[in-house]
Protein backbone atom coordinates (compact mmCIF):
# COMPACT_ATOMS: atom_id res chain seq x y z
CA UNK A 1 0.00 0.00 0.00
CA UNK A 2 1.42 3.55 -1.09
CA UNK A 3 2.41 5.64 2.22
CA UNK A 4 0.10 8.77 2.52
CA UNK A 5 2.55 11.95 1.95
CA UNK A 6 4.41 13.35 4.82
CA UNK A 7 6.63 16.33 3.95
CA UNK A 8 7.81 15.84 7.38
CA UNK A 9 9.35 12.46 6.79
CA UNK A 10 12.86 12.51 6.14
CA UNK A 11 15.19 9.71 4.39
CA UNK A 12 17.09 8.80 6.93
CA UNK A 13 18.47 5.55 6.21
CA UNK A 14 22.37 4.98 5.15
CA UNK A 15 20.67 3.92 1.46
CA UNK A 16 19.24 7.79 1.52
CA UNK A 17 23.25 9.06 1.64
CA UNK A 18 24.53 6.65 -0.51
CA UNK A 19 21.75 7.20 -3.18
CA UNK A 20 22.31 10.67 -2.80
CA UNK A 21 25.82 10.84 -2.89
CA UNK A 22 26.11 8.34 -5.99
CA UNK A 23 23.59 10.79 -7.84
CA UNK A 24 25.35 13.65 -6.89
CA UNK A 25 28.69 11.89 -8.48
CA UNK A 26 26.21 11.31 -12.10
CA UNK A 27 25.24 14.82 -13.70
CA UNK A 28 28.90 15.99 -15.29
CA UNK A 29 29.85 12.91 -16.97
CA UNK A 30 26.27 12.32 -18.21
CA UNK A 31 26.20 15.90 -19.65
CA UNK A 32 29.75 15.45 -20.88
CA UNK A 33 28.60 12.50 -23.36
CA UNK A 34 26.56 15.37 -25.53
CA UNK A 35 27.99 15.91 -28.87
CA UNK A 36 30.37 19.07 -28.79
CA UNK A 37 28.68 22.25 -29.49
CA UNK A 38 24.89 20.93 -29.53
CA UNK A 39 21.89 21.73 -26.95
CA UNK A 40 21.82 18.98 -24.69
CA UNK A 41 18.06 17.33 -25.41
CA UNK A 42 15.92 17.81 -22.26
CA UNK A 43 15.23 15.71 -19.70
CA UNK A 44 12.62 13.26 -18.73
CA UNK A 45 11.51 12.24 -15.15
CA UNK A 46 9.01 9.25 -15.51
CA UNK A 47 7.65 8.22 -12.37
CA UNK A 48 5.87 5.48 -13.39
CA UNK A 49 3.65 2.31 -11.06
CA UNK A 50 4.65 0.12 -14.29
CA UNK A 51 1.26 -1.39 -13.85
CA UNK A 52 0.04 -0.78 -17.62
CA UNK A 53 0.92 -2.73 -20.74
CA UNK A 54 1.58 1.01 -22.20
CA UNK A 55 3.66 2.08 -19.15
CA UNK A 56 6.24 -0.70 -21.07
CA UNK A 57 5.40 0.71 -23.90
CA UNK A 58 6.09 4.41 -23.08
CA UNK A 59 9.51 3.41 -20.66
CA UNK A 60 10.93 1.36 -24.63
CA UNK A 61 9.65 4.85 -26.64
CA UNK A 62 11.37 7.16 -23.85
CA UNK A 63 14.84 5.32 -24.38
CA UNK A 64 14.32 5.23 -28.18
CA UNK A 65 13.58 9.08 -28.38
CA UNK A 66 16.55 9.33 -25.74
CA UNK A 67 18.43 7.39 -28.70
CA UNK A 68 17.83 9.78 -31.02
CA UNK A 69 18.77 13.00 -28.70
CA UNK A 70 14.96 13.98 -29.06
CA UNK A 71 14.92 13.92 -25.28
CA UNK A 72 17.07 12.27 -22.63
CA UNK A 73 16.55 10.19 -19.42
CA UNK A 74 16.67 12.18 -16.64
CA UNK A 75 14.95 9.70 -14.08
CA UNK A 76 13.10 6.37 -13.56
CA UNK A 77 11.18 5.74 -10.35
CA UNK A 78 8.55 3.33 -9.33
CA UNK A 79 5.75 4.09 -7.22
CA UNK A 80 3.67 2.00 -5.93
CA UNK A 81 5.03 -1.36 -7.00
CA UNK A 82 7.59 -3.82 -5.96
CA UNK A 83 11.06 -5.02 -6.34
CA UNK A 84 10.04 -6.54 -9.34
CA UNK A 85 8.84 -3.25 -11.20
CA UNK A 86 12.00 -1.83 -10.52
CA UNK A 87 14.07 -4.51 -12.17
CA UNK A 88 11.76 -4.69 -15.34
CA UNK A 89 12.93 -0.76 -15.29
CA UNK A 90 16.16 -1.84 -15.50
CA UNK A 91 16.03 -4.61 -17.73
CA UNK A 92 14.40 -1.94 -20.19
CA UNK A 93 16.64 0.80 -19.98
CA UNK A 94 19.91 -1.65 -20.35
CA UNK A 95 18.53 -3.95 -22.83
CA UNK A 96 17.46 -0.51 -25.12
CA UNK A 97 20.76 1.35 -24.32
CA UNK A 98 22.70 -2.16 -25.12
CA UNK A 99 24.77 -2.02 -21.58
CA UNK A 100 25.42 -5.82 -21.22
CA UNK A 101 27.40 -4.88 -17.85
CA UNK A 102 26.02 -2.83 -14.87
CA UNK A 103 26.29 1.03 -15.71
CA UNK A 104 28.24 2.60 -12.97
CA UNK A 105 26.13 5.89 -11.79
CA UNK A 106 28.22 7.99 -14.17
CA UNK A 107 26.37 6.86 -17.52
CA UNK A 108 23.15 5.88 -16.08
CA UNK A 109 20.92 6.77 -12.60
CA UNK A 110 19.71 3.99 -11.03
CA UNK A 111 15.89 3.14 -10.41
CA UNK A 112 14.46 4.88 -7.44
CA UNK A 113 12.75 2.80 -5.68
CA UNK A 114 10.31 2.96 -2.24
CA UNK A 115 11.97 0.42 0.72
CA UNK A 116 9.25 -0.45 2.88
CA UNK A 117 7.93 -3.60 4.64
CA UNK A 118 5.95 -5.12 3.64
CA UNK A 119 6.33 -4.48 -0.05
CA UNK A 120 3.64 -3.88 -2.41
CA UNK A 121 3.36 -6.01 -5.27
CA UNK A 122 4.41 -5.73 -8.43
CA UNK A 123 1.90 -6.18 -11.91
CA UNK A 124 2.28 -9.57 -13.54
CA UNK A 125 2.66 -8.35 -16.55
CA UNK A 126 6.17 -7.50 -15.45
CA UNK A 127 7.00 -11.50 -14.72
CA UNK A 128 7.23 -12.22 -18.80
CA UNK A 129 10.41 -10.69 -18.65
CA UNK A 130 11.45 -10.57 -15.02
CA UNK A 131 10.99 -14.41 -15.07
CA UNK A 132 11.94 -15.00 -18.82
CA UNK A 133 14.89 -17.74 -18.52
CA UNK A 134 17.45 -19.00 -21.27
CA UNK A 135 17.88 -22.17 -22.12
CA UNK A 136 20.44 -22.90 -19.65
CA UNK A 137 18.77 -21.53 -16.92
CA UNK A 138 20.47 -17.74 -16.77
CA UNK A 139 18.31 -15.16 -16.64
CA UNK A 140 17.44 -13.88 -20.21
CA UNK A 141 18.18 -10.29 -19.80
CA UNK A 142 20.96 -8.59 -17.80
CA UNK A 143 19.94 -6.45 -15.20
CA UNK A 144 21.72 -4.16 -12.00
CA UNK A 145 19.56 -4.44 -9.68
CA UNK A 146 19.19 -7.78 -7.77
CA UNK A 147 17.62 -6.86 -4.30
CA UNK A 148 15.71 -3.47 -3.00
CA UNK A 149 19.38 -1.64 -2.45
CA UNK A 150 20.48 -1.66 -5.77
CA UNK A 151 18.01 0.96 -6.15
CA UNK A 152 17.89 4.87 -5.27
CA UNK A 153 16.19 6.58 -2.86
CA UNK A 154 13.10 8.17 -4.61
CA UNK A 155 13.17 11.66 -3.45
CA UNK A 156 16.97 12.16 -3.80
CA UNK A 157 16.74 10.61 -7.19
CA UNK A 158 13.67 12.73 -8.02
CA UNK A 159 15.15 15.88 -6.73
CA UNK A 160 18.89 15.37 -8.41
CA UNK A 161 17.37 14.23 -11.78
CA UNK A 162 15.63 18.13 -12.32
CA UNK A 163 19.25 19.70 -11.01
CA UNK A 164 21.04 17.94 -13.13
CA UNK A 165 19.47 18.87 -16.79
CA UNK A 166 18.82 22.58 -18.17
CA UNK A 167 15.59 21.93 -19.18
CA UNK A 168 13.25 19.02 -17.85
CA UNK A 169 9.30 17.61 -18.17
CA UNK A 170 8.14 15.75 -15.66
CA UNK A 171 5.57 12.29 -16.41
CA UNK A 172 3.87 11.11 -13.39
CA UNK A 173 2.10 7.98 -13.38
CA UNK A 174 2.17 6.82 -10.38
CA UNK A 175 0.98 7.70 -6.90
CA UNK A 176 2.41 11.62 -6.37
CA UNK A 177 3.64 10.16 -2.49
CA UNK A 178 7.55 10.64 -3.51
CA UNK A 179 7.57 13.37 -6.36
CA UNK A 180 5.36 15.62 -3.28
CA UNK A 181 8.47 14.50 -0.96
CA UNK A 182 10.70 15.49 -3.27
CA UNK A 183 9.71 18.63 -4.07
CA UNK A 184 9.22 19.49 -0.33
CA UNK A 185 12.71 19.57 0.10
CA UNK A 186 14.63 22.69 0.66
CA UNK A 187 15.44 24.39 -2.58
CA UNK A 188 13.53 21.75 -5.22
CA UNK A 189 10.56 24.06 -6.27
CA UNK A 190 12.81 26.83 -6.71
CA UNK A 191 14.65 24.17 -9.47
CA UNK A 192 11.27 23.46 -10.98
CA UNK A 193 10.40 27.04 -11.51
CA UNK A 194 14.04 27.26 -12.81
CA UNK A 195 14.32 23.99 -15.16
CA UNK A 196 11.25 22.35 -15.71
CA UNK A 197 9.17 23.14 -18.28
CA UNK A 198 5.65 21.11 -18.24
CA UNK A 199 4.45 18.08 -15.94
CA UNK A 200 2.01 15.76 -17.52
CA UNK A 201 0.00 13.74 -15.35
CA UNK A 202 -1.71 10.62 -16.70
CA UNK A 203 -5.11 9.80 -15.00
CA UNK A 204 -5.95 6.49 -15.11
CA UNK A 205 -5.90 4.78 -11.88
CA UNK A 206 -2.78 5.19 -10.63
CA UNK A 207 -2.10 8.69 -9.29
CA UNK A 208 -5.45 8.85 -7.21
CA UNK A 209 -4.29 6.21 -5.07
CA UNK A 210 -2.49 8.97 -3.15
CA UNK A 211 -4.82 12.33 -3.73
CA UNK A 212 -3.25 14.26 -0.56
CA UNK A 213 0.04 13.78 -2.30
CA UNK A 214 -1.33 14.67 -5.57
CA UNK A 215 -3.02 18.12 -3.92
CA UNK A 216 0.10 18.80 -2.45
CA UNK A 217 2.72 18.42 -5.46
CA UNK A 218 0.25 20.42 -7.68
CA UNK A 219 0.11 23.28 -4.76
CA UNK A 220 3.70 23.40 -4.44
CA UNK A 221 5.21 23.57 -8.17
CA UNK A 222 5.59 26.96 -9.83
CA UNK A 223 5.48 24.88 -13.45
CA UNK A 224 2.55 24.53 -16.28
CA UNK A 225 0.32 20.95 -15.16
CA UNK A 226 -1.46 19.00 -17.87
CA UNK A 227 -3.59 16.01 -17.09
CA UNK A 228 -4.19 12.99 -19.54
CA UNK A 229 -6.88 11.88 -18.68
CA UNK A 230 -8.44 8.28 -19.41
CA UNK A 231 -10.61 9.46 -22.09
CA UNK A 232 -6.83 10.14 -23.86
CA UNK A 233 -5.43 6.61 -23.81
CA UNK A 234 -8.76 5.26 -25.12
CA UNK A 235 -9.01 7.54 -28.29
CA UNK A 236 -5.50 6.12 -29.05
CA UNK A 237 -6.34 2.30 -27.69
CA UNK A 238 -4.93 -0.04 -30.24
CA UNK A 239 -5.70 -4.12 -30.52
CA UNK A 240 -2.52 -5.85 -29.19
CA UNK A 241 -2.96 -7.63 -32.56
CA UNK A 242 -1.54 -4.64 -34.05
CA UNK A 243 2.05 -5.48 -32.29
CA UNK A 244 2.49 -8.86 -34.05
CA UNK A 245 6.06 -8.18 -35.91
CA UNK A 246 6.86 -4.92 -34.34
CA UNK A 247 9.51 -6.25 -32.72
CA UNK A 248 10.76 -8.76 -34.41
CA UNK A 249 14.32 -6.49 -34.58
CA UNK A 250 15.60 -8.43 -31.57
CA UNK A 251 15.15 -12.07 -31.13
CA UNK A 252 13.82 -11.03 -27.33
CA UNK A 253 12.66 -7.98 -26.07
CA UNK A 254 11.61 -7.03 -22.79
CA UNK A 255 8.73 -4.67 -23.89
CA UNK A 256 7.40 -7.54 -26.16
CA UNK A 257 7.48 -9.88 -23.66
CA UNK A 258 4.71 -7.38 -21.85
CA UNK A 259 3.00 -6.63 -24.69
CA UNK A 260 1.96 -10.44 -25.59
CA UNK A 261 0.94 -10.93 -22.56
CA UNK A 262 -1.05 -8.17 -22.27
CA UNK A 263 -5.12 -8.08 -22.92
CA UNK A 264 -6.27 -7.79 -26.72
CA UNK A 265 -6.48 -3.84 -26.33
CA UNK A 266 -3.98 -1.57 -25.09
CA UNK A 267 -4.81 2.43 -24.62
CA UNK A 268 -1.71 4.10 -25.12
CA UNK A 269 -2.33 6.66 -21.66
CA UNK A 270 1.46 7.27 -21.04
CA UNK A 271 3.56 6.88 -24.55
CA UNK A 272 0.58 9.68 -25.36
CA UNK A 273 1.34 11.57 -21.87
CA UNK A 274 5.39 11.33 -22.70
CA UNK A 275 5.07 12.43 -26.85
CA UNK A 276 3.17 15.58 -25.49
CA UNK A 277 5.23 16.11 -22.35
CA UNK A 278 8.23 16.06 -24.90
CA UNK A 279 6.77 17.80 -28.38
CA UNK A 280 3.75 19.41 -27.34
CA UNK A 281 4.37 21.15 -30.91
CA UNK A 282 3.32 17.99 -32.84
CA UNK A 283 -0.11 19.12 -33.24
CA UNK A 284 -1.85 15.84 -32.02
CA UNK A 285 -3.02 17.01 -29.07
CA UNK A 286 -5.02 19.69 -27.83
CA UNK A 287 -4.86 21.35 -24.12
CA UNK A 288 -8.54 22.99 -22.77
CA UNK A 289 -8.39 24.00 -19.15
CA UNK A 290 -4.83 22.11 -18.56
CA UNK A 291 -6.54 18.72 -19.47
CA UNK A 292 -4.92 17.43 -22.66
CA UNK A 293 -7.10 15.69 -25.83
CA UNK A 294 -6.71 14.27 -29.13
CA UNK A 295 -7.06 16.61 -31.84
CA UNK A 296 -9.99 14.16 -33.74
CA UNK A 297 -8.44 15.25 -37.28
CA UNK A 298 -4.57 13.87 -36.11
CA UNK A 299 -6.18 10.92 -34.36
CA UNK A 300 -4.58 8.55 -37.00
CA UNK A 301 -1.44 9.68 -37.93
CA UNK A 302 -0.88 10.37 -33.85
CA UNK A 303 -1.53 6.25 -33.28
CA UNK A 304 0.73 5.85 -35.88
CA UNK A 305 3.92 8.08 -34.67
CA UNK A 306 3.47 6.88 -31.28
CA UNK A 307 3.46 3.17 -32.57
CA UNK A 308 6.46 3.82 -34.62
CA UNK A 309 8.27 5.66 -31.25
CA UNK A 310 7.25 2.55 -28.89
CA UNK A 311 8.45 -0.42 -30.73
CA UNK A 312 11.56 1.11 -33.17
CA UNK A 313 14.78 -0.32 -32.41
CA UNK A 314 16.87 2.73 -30.60
CA UNK A 315 19.35 4.61 -32.88
CA UNK A 316 22.58 2.96 -32.76
CA UNK A 317 24.81 5.20 -30.31
CA UNK A 318 27.37 7.75 -31.96
CA UNK A 319 31.19 6.81 -32.29
CA UNK A 320 33.24 7.50 -29.49
CA UNK A 321 34.60 11.38 -28.87
CA UNK A 322 31.22 12.22 -30.74
CA UNK A 323 32.57 12.07 -34.34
Amino acid sequence: MTQPFDPSTSSGSSRATSGDDRLRAAPSSVEGQEPKGLPAPTGVVYNTSMARPDAALALAALYVSSSRRQSRVGAICVTGAGLDAAIYCDIVGRFYSGQMRSPNSNSALPVGLTISLPMPPSAPMVDAAVKKMRDDGTPQYARSIQRPTDTAVPDALLRNAITFSAESVVVLSAPATWLARSVALPGTAAQYKQRVKRIVIVEAGDVEQDAAALKAFVSAVPVPVVYCGRAVGEALSVARSRFDGAFAWAPSNPVGDVIRASGPSVPLHDVAALHYAIDPSSGFFTVSDGRLAVEPAQRDACLSALLALATAKPAAPPPRGGG
